[in-house]
């Protein structure tokens, strides 16, 4: 049997927002037989961050030596999008994905259906409970009453696998305004726009007033003004989040964004987060210049902080288990997750929580659906390809590993940054040790120096570490921050914390031999891509960035490359 599970943009340019809302991670992931091949987002391969188009490439990659015409199973999940609703309705996402995949049976699984499987099928636990949250997934219509109109932000569920129970509690909240994951969003575009332009956004009103296009009451922000940042292509969101760590609770605080007169309702048909007022927040940002953001960033992921910590405690008491999986881009907020974790004897978080994990989600529940057993890698951040026989030119080759690595470890210890190429490409939006940029922890400044040489962006942005095993953190996935008690000045942000990664020999045994070699087994981690980029996924994409970032060597298999 197999199966490919399909994330994007049908018949239209996903990245146009002329035509549609975000579409962003298309890919696919191909499972035969009930055993995972491979996966990786389209962005990885067409080098275009945040892609959002049909994935040509990602299905090649996928498929190998198979061809379309092999696949029985095509498990798509549509997204939310402007023309989601009426291409289906008229039938031409059907049409279309036939013509690609003439033999294969066409599945329909909705957004949140996809997070809760990438979550729960990737999760140690026999059985317990999900919930998703992000800012807006499918159309509503995927799971309930074709008639009842909006989309998807979140879902609650049970499982149990020996008794191979998967189901929603509920599946859906309105339309966007109801949804926590917006709310960050829209204040993380407003407040990057406000730090980098020295200027506030626009109002919804504004927005229509000017011309540009809303779809579904979202805010497509492509304007012409000299001043102000287009972020339509990238997600501000992360960023947002290592600006607040900067930040202080204004002197006069804003309006909170979660009003309290709504309660939440879930049953069986209907949940709703509390309201965001997206209307109140712009006078947030009136008569405000950019000094004033680091302010607002606070502001905001303090918010964020409060109103999800209050409503999964809610949540906790009457819906969840002691088990729990949680996926939605909500949950690549590693401050938030660091104080929802406390509230669960058991929580797991996958490493592509955001919209990455769809099309795995897709492939793995129909899986799940057609398979007695389901087999993924021992390391479920690795999903992509190893180029294992790639064999560089111009390098030093060195048959021991160990040597290889005792030369590296010189290497950092004279502060020299290493591009570090290994293995099979992770899944999802960070680097786990496989193509990764690694450099001392030691000295304050090498923070400015991987933020302006080498990753060319903005100043406040923290980078993770990454350390063996045991030594107080527990977080494989860099899902979570820790308060760092270490002298480790590069990697402790702002706040005293570090969003840190934690590798064992089963998982990353490369890379714990590379940590042995060092007093203080720790290193500076961040992502093996220039800004603006998607992660390397080829030998040739990381010679590439290698020559025209500010990188000393570049590691690939047991080759330096100076």
């Amino acid at each position: 049997m197999i199966i490919l599970g399909l994330h994007s943009a049908i018949g239209w340019n996903g990245n146009n927002a002329d035509e549609m809302s975000r579409i962003h991670d298309s890919g696919a992931t191909l499972f035969v037989d009930g055993k995972h091949v491979r996966s990786i987002d389209e962005s990885r391969l067409t080098r275009n961050k945040l892609e959002g188009n049909y994935p040509e490439l990602a299905i090649k990659y996928c498929l190998g030596d198979l061809t379309p015409d092999d696949v029985d199973i095509l498990a798509y999940s549509p997204t939310a999008t402007h023309l989601c609703n009426t291409f289906t309705a008229s039938g031409e996402i059907a049409t279309f994905l036939k013509s690609k995949f003439p033999n294969a049976e066409i599945w329909y699984i909705g957004h949140h259906m996809c997070h809760a499987a990438s979550a729960v099928f990737t999760s140690p636990f026999n059985s317990g409970s999900w919930f998703t949250l992000d800012g807006m997934g499918s159309p509503r219509w995927d799971f309930a009453d074709s008639s009842t109109k909006g989309f998807e932000n979140n879902s609650i569920g049970y499982f149990d696998k020996k008794k191979r129970i998967f189901r929603p509690f509920n599946l859906f909240s309105g339309q966007g305004e109801n949804s926590f994951g917006d709310y960050y969003m829209e204040m993380a575009v407003q407040t990057y726009n406000l730090k980098k332009s020295k200027s506030h956004s626009y109002s919804e009103q504004e927005v229509w007033k000017n011309g540009v296009k809303g779809l579904n009451n979202e805010l497509i922000f492509h304007y012409d003004e000299k001043d102000y940042i287009d972020v339509s292509t990238f997600s501000p969101e992360g960023k947002v989040m290592g600006l607040s760590a900067y930040g202080k609770m204004p002197d006069a605080e804003p309006p909170y964004l979660f009003s309290n007169d709504k309660r939440w309702n879930v049953d069986r048909y209907e949940f709703k987060p509390p309201w965001v007022n997206f209307y109140e927040y712009n006078d947030v940002f009136k008569n405000l210049d950019g000094e004033s953001a680091d302010d607002i960033a606070y502001y905001t992921q303090q918010h964020f902080e409060d109103a999800l910590v209050k409503l999964v405690t809610a949540l906790r008491e009457d819906y969840l288990e002691e088990n729990n999986c949680f996926a939605g881009g909500c949950f690549l907020n590693v401050c938030t997750n660091s104080l929802l974790r406390p509230l669960f004897k058991n929580l797991h978080i996958p490493p592509y929580p955001n919209d990455s994990g769809i099309h795995f989600g897709a492939a793995i529940y129909a899986a799940y659906k057609t398979q007695e057993t389901i087999e993924i890698p021992t390391n479920i951040a690795l999903l992509g390809k190893s180029y294992d026989d790639y064999v560089p030119e111009d390098a030093d080759y060195y048959e021991d590993f160990d040597d290889l690595c005792e030369v590296v470890a010189k290497l950092i210890d004279d502060n020299k940054i290493i591009g570090w190429f290994q293995g099979r490409s992770e899944h999802g939006p960070r680097a786990l040790g496989s193509r990764s940029i690694l450099m001392s922890p030691h000295k304050a400044e090498n923070k400015d120096i991987i933020n302006s040489r080498v990753k060319h962006r903005e100043y406040w942005r923290p980078f993770a570490g990454v350390t063996l095993e045991g030594r107080g953190y527990d977080s494989p996935y860099m899902l979570y921050s820790y308060d760092v008690k270490e002298d480790l000045p590069a990697i402790v942000h702002e706040d005293g914390t570090c969003r840190m990664q934690t590798v064992n020999d089963e998982l990353n045994p490369k890379l714990c031999t590379l940590l042995r070699k060092f007093e203080v087994p720790v290193l500076l981690n961040t992502s093996f891509n220039d800004n603006g980029e998607p992660i390397v996924e080829t030998p040739e994409d990381a010679i590439k960035a290698f020559k025209k970032m500010d990188i000393d060597y570049l590691v690939i298999n047991n080759y330096i490359i100076r």
